[in-house]
């Protein structure tokens, strides 16, 4: 059940104008869930990920900033949000355009949802 509940909420990030696709992986590289766009390897973001979530978490550490919450990647072309849950990484890719308003509002319900099933 918790496998469908996960996949449920990454869709549901998918609803959201501007939102490309979400998915939501391990610490070690290992997806745990995926709503991503046929375009994009998900293989090749969950590595990309962890990478990310381990420079953040020792930046945050080396800063003495706390504990990693969350960053916002900005592009040309689009923005990768990433939201740490119990140790894995919620990532949402989108565009330019997208209301980050709107994503953050529903980014924190989806955090909350996936912490009891992670």
């Amino acid at each position: 059940m918790s496998e469908g509940r996960i996949q449920e909420v990454l869709e549901s990030l998918k609803t959201i104008k501007g939102v490309h696709g979400a998915a939501i992986i391990e610490k070690f590289g290992l997806i745990k869930g995926s709503a991503l766009p046929g375009w994009v390897d998900p293989e090749a973001v969950a590595a990309m990920v962890t990478l990310i979530l381990k420079a953040s978490q020792r930046a945050t550490k080396e800063l003495e900033q706390g504990q990693f919450y969350n960053a916002i990647i900005e592009s040309a072309k689009g923005r990768i949000l990433f939201s740490e849950i119990k140790g894995s990484i919620l990532t949402i890719i989108a565009t330019t355009d997208a209301k980050l308003g709107i994503i953050n509002l529903k980014l924190g319900a989806a955090v909350e949802v996936l912490r009891e099933y992670l």
